[in-house]
């Protein structure tokens, strides 16, 4: 099966991007770059889903951020993942508590840039770390969706809802590496205080 990878961008994110792009090219078949200044429709982080509707075959696919630099051996490592458990795969994610937490600070967290050294089962995918088959899951609509922003949570409820679990793969801390953005022009920076929705969703 072929290997894609599909990313969502934004003006401001030009540098960042080819960095992210330079570290996985030699490695998939096809990325898939949504931007949302060029593209009439603004989905903002969900823009990552949109190449899922042009693959009729089935695929590795993979959702990546434009802010990360993936080391050499990561897609192998990833897929050996989705291979080995059968669901959705994943660097980053965590494990909700309960309900009406702060989706923030309430759960269990897992990030990508520490160091993990077990594989569990977790209930939300951190989507700029994370594969799955598309013949196990596919939600080709998942770019259209209302609640932006906020992609980890809007992907991750859809495959509760189909009944697909969500690994989260042991690694070592360090190993994929965050690019160094202003925690201001971040997702968490922008929302972390505003999480009334996320909270409702988790």
């Amino acid at each position: 099966m072929k290997i894609v990878v599909g990313i969502a961008t934004h003006k401001g994110r030009e540098e960042t991007l080819n960095k992210t792009i330079e570290s996985l090219f030699k490695y998939v078949d096809d990325i898939r770059v949504y931007d949302n200044e060029k593209e009439p429709y603004n989905a903002t982080d969900n823009g990552k889903f949109r190449f899922l509707e042009y693959f009729q075959k089935p695929i590795y696919a993979l959702t990546c951020d434009d802010d990360i630099i993936y080391p050499p051996d990561y897609v192998e490592t990833l897929l050996n993942g989705v291979e080995k458990h059968g669901t959705i795969c994943t660097f980053h994610g965590r494990k909700l508590r309960g309900k009406n937490l702060s989706y923030y600070k309430g759960h269990r967290a897992f990030g990508f840039n520490r160091n993990c050294p077990f594989t569990m089962a977790i209930d939300v995918a951190g989507t700029g770390v994370t594969g799955w088959r598309t013949d196990l899951f596919n939600p080709t609509d998942l770019w259209k969706a209302e609640d932006k922003l906020m992609s980890d949570l809007v992907f991750s409820l859809e495959a509760t809802k189909q009944g697909i679990g969500i690994t989260h793969l042991e690694h070592r801390g360090g190993w994929i590496i965050d690019q160094d953005i202003p925690i201001n022009q971040t997702i968490y920076g922008r929302e972390h205080k505003k999480e009334h929705r996320q909270i409702e969703l988790a």
